[in-house]
């Protein structure tokens, strides 16, 4: 089953805590990402402002907590961006998303809690 986001960030109010971006990510709201809800598809449908189906620096940084800086977002967009041009489609998204998926989920249970995420990413899911 694939889970497609609601609307894309842009449509709803910016939300200002990590836990507010985790919510967001998750789809189902069951408190947990499934391997579904961090599929490239349903990521860039949560992240992508301006319909272009691409997601760009400014669109990652809301969801990289609020000590992040747009230099910070660019770094972790280039670090899959296979053609260069500062913004990740779905095939770049897609190419380690399973291997990142599995680094992500600790336990092994196929879900990515908030204190899972924090502990890979440094980022304090209670603001």
């Amino acid at each position: 089953m694939l889970l497609i986001a609601s609307a894309p960030l842009a449509a709803q109010q910016i939300a200002t805590t990590a836990s507010e971006r985790f919510a967001r990510l998750d789809v189902n709201h069951d408190g947990g990402l499934s391997k579904y809800e961090v599929d490239a598809d349903v990521f860039i449908a949560a992240l992508d402002n301006d319909g272009d189906h691409l997601v760009s620096p400014s669109e990652l940084l809301p969801l990289l907590g609020a000590d992040a800086t747009e230099a910070t977002a660019l770094d972790r967009v280039r670090v899959a961006d296979r053609n260069a041009d500062d913004k990740l489609d779905v095939n770049e998204l897609d190419r380690g998303s399973e291997m990142r998926f599995k680094w992500m989920d600790e336990n092994g249970d196929g879900n990515v809690d908030p204190q899972e995420l924090a502990a890979r990413f440094g980022v304090k899911m209670v603001n």
